[in-house]
């Protein structure tokens, strides 16, 4: 198979990549005798691990609603994985932490991640499992939210240009038409 054949775009190798990891994750944890968690759960588990701990900005990150994310920060409630606290410095806002009763688990999965690592570099090979490494530890940039962050020549930066504004001037006549 030549080198593309497999994944014609990149974040289809990127999210094969996270199924992989995530699900020897689960069947791990749950061999370990814990309760697996959803994709969901796990990922708002790794934000928090990760610092994020602000349920609006897991939503940001997540893009998912803020009802979706109470939902999943509820059921990691219920399975005492996470605590709420109320947000010192937003009283309408709160803070994901994780509970004392969760360390059991929280310590099993971080070393099942680490033998997954371990798994990934033995069927890589040591070099590219380092290069892989590097290469998701560089910094990537902002994320590209318009056309002007769009090289000129891109492929669907002259597209993106000219619809804009057209998509502008619709959206100015639906909201006229609806006063």
């Amino acid at each position: 198979m030549a080198q593309g054949d497999r994944y014609p775009f990149l974040m289809s190798g990127v999210l094969e990549a996270w199924d992989w990891f995530d699900n020897g994750l689960q069947n791990l944890v749950k061999a370990g005798g814990f309760r697996p968690l959803n994709k969901s759960q796990s990922m708002m588990v790794l934000y928090i691990s990760a610092g994020v701990r602000r349920p609006i900005e897991i939503a940001r990150k997540m893009r998912l609603s803020r009802q979706a994310i109470r939902h999943i920060a509820n059921q990691l409630m219920k399975m005492e994985i996470v605590v709420g606290s109320d947000d010192p410095t937003d009283g309408r806002s709160m803070i994901l932490s994780f509970t004392a009763k969760s360390n059991d688990i929280r310590t099993f999965a971080q070393h099942a991640i680490l033998d997954l690592e371990d798994v990934l570099r033995a069927r890589l090979g040591a070099n590219n499992y380092r290069n892989l490494r590097s290469v998701l530890e560089l910094e990537w940039g902002p994320t590209v939210k318009v056309a002007d962050d769009l090289p000129l020549t891109s492929r669907i930066g002259t597209d993106l240009r000219t619809r804009q504004p057209k998509a502008a001037a619709k959206a100015k006549k639906r909201k006229k038409r609806s006063n």
